[in-house]
């Protein structure tokens, strides 16, 4: 059996390359997120040594719970264990089938079943570790259970934080959408996409969260378009395209801006027919964190987005920045405006940095100096008094 501990702030090497069985959950004592491959017909999970997969919990049985491989099909029956094995909630008392994505749990241990096609390097940030805590009966709800929850009863509410021009006297003239929730450990987009790639569910994730973003949009107190993001694991033709289409048909009259990271751009030809797609529709498109780290210069060039996006990073303190560093935000900025794209600067946070971004050229910027990301109705409120 093998099973990779993916520990806080370390990667673990690919373990396996054959598409398999594995299982996810957060084992006692560390409660940190382990990953353990079902590498045999007859599968035990139990607190006893010498049983495949040993649990470390007082509550589970020495002999607990049994996984049977028969050809490509999954099956796990009790072992006649004190407190219980439980598929997705429900105590089992027999052999019971399993698909990817089912949850088992045995007594207080939680495990989520993927069928995976080989391990790819693990990074767990430690703020992670805080959602894998102790479990004390099996009616608590825990780390993979809240994400399941989160994702089928799309429970993300979003936050909208505004964009401005630069050269109109700080109006607001867009927002972008971001990820927040009211359950526990996933308040933060960091949260929720950290725990959502542990367990290979960041499309799903992302999908919901770009749909509740438009679908509360409308409580915003003007029509200016909305910033959706995409993540990097999704694909334009399969994942983003037929969501942005289904939001277009069900709420057309949001204006809506489409956002890239930089990492996911390719290649010029495969952007510029997405493009081409989301002009069709009526959608602007714009790249993300331009600068966070392999610019695609060439990309920029040959597939020009609407609006691109200037990294926190180059923006911080830009008004102390060297002459080089000086110039070459200026001449990016310039490149940029060449081909029609919109420069945007993000993550500023001071009236100096506000300054130093007119003197460089910019015409749109977001950060906190101009608004934390607040739920939609706020933005009425402050409308209103304003008037």
């Amino acid at each position: 059996m093998q099973t990779t501990t993916i520990p806080t702030g370390k990667a673990t090497h690919d373990v396996r390359n054959q598409t398999g069985w594995c299982l996810i959950g957060c084992l006692p004592p560390s409660r940190q997120l382990m990953r353990s491959v079902v590498d045999c017909e007859a599968f035990v999970i139990g607190r006893r040594p010498g049983v495949n997969l040993q649990v470390h919990s007082p509550k589970v049985s020495g002999r607990h719970a049994e996984l049977l491989t028969i050809g490509h099909c999954l099956f796990i029956r009790d072992l006649g264990s004190t407190n219980g094995t439980y598929v997705n909630r429900r105590r089992i008392r027999q052999p019971t089938p399993l698909v990817a994505g089912d949850h088992i749990e045995l007594a207080d241990v939680e495990f989520r079943v993927e069928l995976d096609g080989g391990l790819t390097h693990e990074v767990v940030h430690p703020q992670l570790k805080n959602t894998c805590q102790d479990i004390d009966t099996i009616e608590d709800e825990w780390v993979l259970s809240q994400l399941d929850r989160l994702i089928r009863e799309r429970a993300v509410t979003p936050h909208y934080q505004p964009i401005v021009s630069l050269i109109d006297s700080d109006a607001t003239t867009g927002y972008e959408a971001l990820a927040r929730s009211k359950m526990c450990g996933f308040e933060s987009p960091f949260k929720m996409f950290e725990t959502a790639r542990i367990a290979n569910r960041e499309v799903e994730l992302s999908l919901v969260c770009r749909q509740r973003a438009i679908e509360i949009a409308p409580q915003l107190p003007a029509r200016r378009p909305v910033f959706v993001n995409t993540h990097p694991t999704e694909s334009f033709t399969v994942d983003v395209l037929p969501s942005v289409r289904n939001l277009r048909r069900q709420i057309p009259d949001v204006p809506m801006v489409v956002e890239v990271h930089e990492a996911a751009v390719h290649d010029a030809h495969s952007v510029r027919e997405f493009r081409a797609e989301l002009k069709d529709l009526d959608v602007q498109l714009a790249y993300d964190d331009f600068g966070a780290g392999r610019s695609r210069l060439m990309e920029l060039v040959k597939a020009p987005p609407d609006y691109l996006k200037f990294d926190a990073s180059m923006i911080r303190n830009v008004d102390q920045a060297s002459t080089q560093h000086w110039r070459m935000i200026k001449t990016l900025v310039e490149l940029v405006m060449e081909f029609d794209t919109r420069p945007l600067a993000e993550g500023i946070e001071t009236t100096e940095e506000v300054q130093a971004c007119r003197d460089l050229g910019f015409t749109f910027a977001q950060g906190y100096y101009f608004g934390r990301p607040a739920d939609p109705k706020s933005f009425a409120e402050t409308t209103a008094l304003a008037n």
